[in-house]
């Protein structure tokens, strides 16, 4: 199974995502953050084969995440929205 990473400071916003995603939940597991340290400490701890993020959010923003993710993730796809 594959997991998806969903970055994002807007709760209404990740869960529609969320929503809008289920009919393919056989084929992945979708996983939440709301702000880029909440996502390193996903991406630390369960193996994620995408990232959808944001770029303004608190705390870590999305560039700052793109360059953590750049150093230390680098084969991981990550879709900018």
């Amino acid at each position: 199974m594959k997991n998806i990473l969903i970055v994002d400071d807007e709760e209404a916003f990740v869960e529609s995502l969320s929503t809008g995603l289920v009919n393919y939940a056989p084929d992945f597991l979708v996983l939440k953050a709301h702000n880029g340290r909440q996502a390193i400490q996903v991406l630390e701890s369960t193996p994620v084969d995408l990232i959808i993020t944001d770029l303004r959010m608190p705390e870590m923003d999305g560039f700052e995440l793109l360059a953590y993710m750049g150093t230390h993730f680098p084969s991981i796809p990550i879709i900018v929205i």
